[in-house]
């Protein structure tokens, strides 16, 4: 599992979720999505046991192992989308 943020969606997370230094966003897989059935989701909520944690901008964005099972064997970009409008 491979997680990367870009500088320029860690800042569009900080702004719209009113995220100060040391703050926590976990990204997590749900049931009911368009992926087999699930789908990429995102909560504001202090890690217990990353699995892979990074921090930018003095946030840290992570994924627990817990969740291991749905982000196994991929790479997780996060960066904006091309319009500019959110990651």
């Amino acid at each position: 599992m491979k997680l990367t943020i870009t500088n320029e969606a860690a800042k569009w997370y900080i702004e719209e979720m009113g995220l100060v230094p040391g703050d926590s966003i976990k990204f997590f897989g749900k049931v009911y999505g368009p992926h087999g059935g699930f789908s990429f989701a995102i909560a504001k909520e202090e890690p217990t046991n990353p699995l892979m944690l990074i921090t930018e901008e003095g946030v840290n964005f992570y994924v627990e192992q817990f969740d291991e099972w749905f982000f196994n064997d991929k790479e997780v970009n996060i960066k904006m989308r091309a319009d500019g409008y959110e990651p």
